[in-house]
């Protein structure tokens, strides 16, 4: 019996399709089919006591942006988003470039670099909650002990600073997450790049910019954008920490959607939001894909 090369592509061919079957299931039970049921509710007015459906059209968007609540909550994300992209990425960079030297030590601070990243968020949220605590938080007690303060501080009651306080755990996760990334990209750097420009008389800071951050300036995309993501998209710690409070302080927009849709009981309108969040984050990945692509031309 002889076979063909059309009998063995088409042999393995009915192969792949058996192994992806699986993983095809998967993206539509848990991608695909409630995509399309969140966008068929964000369209309609869902009656919890007769399970009853009404298509109401664009009803649910034009009620969320004429609320005033859900335009402070959208301001307050964004506030919320600029604290951890600026913050965390700042204190990634500047990680990386230290743990980037030989001292006594590093392979310990290297290895601490990871904790942060491998604990879950909900997790991080309470650590933090317990350190900010007004009463017996840790926090409070270093700065008492090292004499900066004279009274233990309510952080998490102080409506001008508390979004920044509830935006230090996603700090402290993302600034470490940040510089595994961007240490991992400056030890590509070729160190005869270094020694001709200290041949030359280059200092520490011309070649971070002439060297350094040019190199690391793919990764410090993919960086942003992360950051940008999580910054968006932050729900548990936030949750965690104040539950959107004092007032509506901390009512970012996750939390926002929370409140709307499991406490207001209001479905549809909690289904437009997760949408407008969702084509926000998609609209940011979209624009740093973009992004990454042109630095990747510039510096090949």
């Amino acid at each position: 019996m002889k076979f063909g090369k059309n009998n063995i592509l088409t042999s393995d061919y009915r192969v792949s399709i058996i192994f992806i079957i699986p993983a095809l299931i998967s993206v539509g039970l848990f991608l695909l089919y409630p995509f399309v049921y969140t966008l068929i509710l964000s369209l309609s007015q869902y009656n919890l006591m007769t399970g009853k459906i009404s298509f109401i059209g664009l009803g649910n968007y034009q009620a969320i942006f004429s609320s005033r609540s859900f335009i402070n909550s959208l301001s307050l994300t964004v506030v919320f988003a600029v604290y951890i992209i600026l913050t965390s990425t700042i204190l990634g960079v500047l990680f990386a470039l230290l743990l980037n030297q030989n001292f006594i030590g590093r392979a310990i601070g290297r290895a601490v670099l990871i904790l942060p990243w491998a604990i879950p968020w909900v997790v991080i949220g309470i650590m933090w909650r317990w350190m900010l605590n007004a009463q017996w938080g840790s926090l409070n007690g270093i700065l008492y002990q090292l004499g900066i303060i004279d009274n233990y501080i309510s952080f998490l009651s102080q409506r001008n600073m508390v979004l920044f306080y509830a935006a230090l755990p996603a700090i402290w996760r993302q600034s470490c997450f940040s510089a595994i990334l961007l240490l991992a990209s400056i030890q590509t750097t070729p160190d005869n790049l270094y020694e001709s420009a200290m041949m030359d008389g280059a200092g520490a800071i011309r070649r971070f910019f002439s060297i350094t951050l040019p190199w690391m300036m793919p990764t410090l995309v993919v960086v942003l954008m992360f950051n940008t993501l999580y910054g968006f998209m932050q729900f548990d710690t936030v949750f965690m920490l104040t539950r959107g409070g004092p007032g509506s302080q901390t009512e970012v927009l996750p939390i926002h959607l929370y409140r709307r849709t499991f406490e207001s009981l209001q479905l549809g309108q909690g289904a437009a939001i997760g949408y407008v969040l969702s084509m926000l984050c998609i609209g940011f990945g979209l624009f740093f894909t973009k992004m990454l692509r042109k630095v990747e031309r510039l510096t090949s």
